[in-house]
């Protein structure tokens, strides 16, 4: 459940920045919630996986992503369907790669949070493994 609403509001946060206009700090910002968000999807499916593996599999899929731009493909994608480049972005950017890593830091970091509020107060979506 708390794993579902930093989603939400992870989101919420991304597109705000999208009102704001490009920078290579909101770019930066933007690349850090973006493994954030992919962290908590992750979260979402197996949300017993420990803090670690959900925080490294987010930098992997981001990073995946980073370089598939490399193809073009996902640039064409976005012609098509505008709304996919904010799922796969359209040019590859080494600057990301950087910031895929900061987010997969904050994301660990947030999961352990998560996991000592659970401890206090049981809540579903982050598992004890977590904490591993």
């Amino acid at each position: 459940m708390l794993g579902a609403l930093a989603a939400v509001v992870c989101v919420a946060l991304g597109l705000g920045l999208q009102l704001l206009g490009r920078s290579p700090l909101l770019d930066g910002i933007g690349s850090v919630l973006y493994v954030v968000l992919v962290g908590l999807l992750v979260l979402l499916v197996r949300p017993t996986l420990p803090a670690l593996v959900v925080a490294s599999a987010a930098l992997a899929i981001a990073t995946a992503i980073e370089l598939f731009q490399l193809t073009g493909i996902p640039d064409a994608i976005g012609t098509v369907v505008p709304p996919a480049r904010l799922v796969f972005g359209s040019a590859f950017d080494p600057f990301d790669l950087l910031a895929y890593v900061g987010g997969a830091v904050l994301l660990f970091l947030l999961l352990r949070v998560i996991v000592r509020l659970t401890r206090v107060v049981p809540l579903t979506g982050v598992g004890i493994e977590s904490d591993r």
